[in-house]
């Protein structure tokens, strides 16, 4: 480990040296493939330094991205952090596909109530909670001093559907690291994926009825066909898909992992630009592959553990790089109590309404559920868009939140995983 941890060190001080480099040479490249070549180096580094002290090789991604970003040392420009947004998406293309081959009909079968139920406890409890909270602190929150109290309730609303949000992204990168199995871990993998179909749909609602408070028009048909066309649209769009990848596997049987990243790549970008949501698009394209065919989804399980490895590295470095470290300074008394408050809802919520059947269920479900990524960031974006006059402010309080979940998330998750004694491998080969 300490090996490890020097050669880290020892890269950090040649990426100043490459950084500082970069501003005397105009041909060093652009900012983003610095960018990119930087994060990923230190990256895979800092996995191993993770893994050799007992934590999540995610955390070491994340940690090192915190540490040399723009936001910290300064190694790596702000302009090639947010650069990186398409490799973002091509990770999450991934990671859902992945997702996707694990949800076959027989587990759907024996949990899917069971987890649609909890899901909605904890979903409605923690937005209670937070909800609550949010309106209470409109005396000190700026944005929500000088709104009317219906403008105050609907924007707690809001920004209580996505603090809400989990994150099936890092859920499924800690149990492909390490290769958990079994009902547990087959539990929170469906909770989490669920939850975020949860928030996207509540989220739709509460951004309608907020830009109704604030003199907009409560466009009820609109609403609806737009959150009808992400979550129809992208399952339409993810078995259009499947069938495309059945075929190519059954008639060229080559280079798989290169066709499936093109592949990923496309249906994020498109995704992004026809409104359908990425992660819904991947998700059901890898479930029904696994359903029409299991040993072409354990195809796909493999190819993806060897092709994903640099890119789950980067990805995740990337996003400790573009968390803001400044803003827990401004907002960080509101966000910590917001932090401290969902994390009671989520450990009550699991405590009082998980089956009772399976003990692990209540004593260690909640620790899984406290990380936030993508998502979260992704609504967090379209609040500030949408609602330019406060939007920006929300951004801000619920980047602060997403900061703190992201230091600890991965390391609860992966606790709960050990506790729940389903942990195959420490060292799975090729994964994040």
């Amino acid at each position: 480990m300490n090996g490890s941890v020097i050669r880290l060190l020892l890269l950090m001080v040649l990426l100043a040296i490459i950084s500082r480099a970069q501003v005397l040479r105009a041909d060093s490249g652009t900012p983003v493939i610095l960018a990119a070549g930087a994060l990923l180096l230190c990256g895979l580094f800092a996995g191993k330094v993770a893994k050799g002290m007992g934590l999540p090789r995610l955390t070491g991604y994340l940690l090192v991205g915190v540490a040399v970003g723009p936001h910290a040392l300064g190694f790596i420009p702000n302009a090639g952090v947010k650069g990186l947004e398409l490799v973002k998406g091509l990770a999450v293309s991934l990671i859902a596909l992945v997702a996707g081959t694990e949800l076959r009909l027989g587990l759907i079968r024996r949990v899917g109530a069971r987890v649609a139920l909890l899901c909605a406890a904890v979903c409605g409890f923690t937005f209670l909670v937070c909800f609550g909270a949010t309106f209470a602190l409109k005396p000190v929150l700026p944005f929500l001093t000088a709104m009317t109290v219906p403008q105050a309730l609907a924007v707690s609303a809001l920004m209580s559907t996505v603090v809400v949000s989990f994150s099936p992204t890092v859920t499924i990168a800690i149990v492909q690291e390490t290769s958990a199995r079994g009902a547990f871990t087959e539990f929170l993998m469906a909770l989490v994926i669920i939850g975020d179909l949860f928030v996207m749909v509540a989220f739709a609602l509460a951004a309608g009825v907020t830009k109704a408070s604030f003199g907009g028009g409560l466009d009820v048909p609109g609403l609806l066909g737009g959150v009808g066309w992400e979550l129809f649209g992208s399952v339409v769009v993810g078995l259009v898909l499947a069938v495309g990848m059945l075929i190519y596997m059954r008639g060229v049987k080559q280079e798989l992992p290169l066709f499936l990243v093109g592949l990923c790549f496309a249906a994020a970008e498109g995704g992004t630009r026809l409104h359908l949501s990425p992660l819904l698009v991947s998700l059901a394209a890898g479930a029904l592959i696994a359903n029409l065919d299991e040993h072409a989804g354990e195809r796909i399980h493999n190819a993806i553990q060897q092709a994903g490895l640099p890119v789950f590295a980067l990805f995740f470095a990337a996003a400790g790089a573009g968390l803001k470290l400044d803003t827990l300074v401004s907002v960080g008394p509101a966000a910590l109590l917001l932090v401290a408050l969902r994390g009671a809802a989520i450990w009550f919520s699991c405590r009082r309404f998980a089956p009772a059947d399976d003990p692990r269920l209540k004593r260690y479900l909640w620790m899984g559920l406290i990380s936030q990524a993508g998502v979260t960031f992704g609504l967090a974006a379209l609040v500030s868009r949408t609602f330019p006059t406060f939007g920006p402010q929300v951004e801000v309080l619920i980047v602060a939140m997403i900061t703190a979940h992201e230091l600890v998330g991965p390391v609860l998750t992966r606790k709960a995983l050990a506790a729940s004694g389903e942990i195959r491998s420490e060292d799975a080969q090729g994964t994040a």
